[in-house]
């Protein structure tokens, strides 16, 4: 039964291609943008419904999130073969 499961496991196709993790970090840093244009936008356009503190947390969230899709970027980048030889 374990040597099923461990060459199931050897065998069985990644659960992200490429291409894929690829559209994903895009999207990942688009959003990451997103909310440090919508945290940038609360520091400079205050209102009643959002307070500073929110405003730099979201900003800080967005930052996080866009560092991540670089990551995931540079990772995608590092694990693809050089076709160019």
């Amino acid at each position: 039964m374990f040597e099923k499961i461990r060459r199931w496991l050897r065998e069985r196709p990644p659960l992200m291609r490429p291409a894929s993790l690829q559209v994903v970090t895009e999207d990942v840093r688009k959003l990451g943008i997103g909310a440090m244009g919508a945290g940038v936008l609360g520091l400079f356009a205050p209102s009643d419904k959002i307070a500073l503190g929110d405003s730099v947390a979201l900003f800080a969230l967005g930052a996080i999130i866009w560092v991540t899709g670089i990551m995931l970027h540079a990772l995608n980048e590092r694990s693809r073969p050089d076709t160019e030889e």
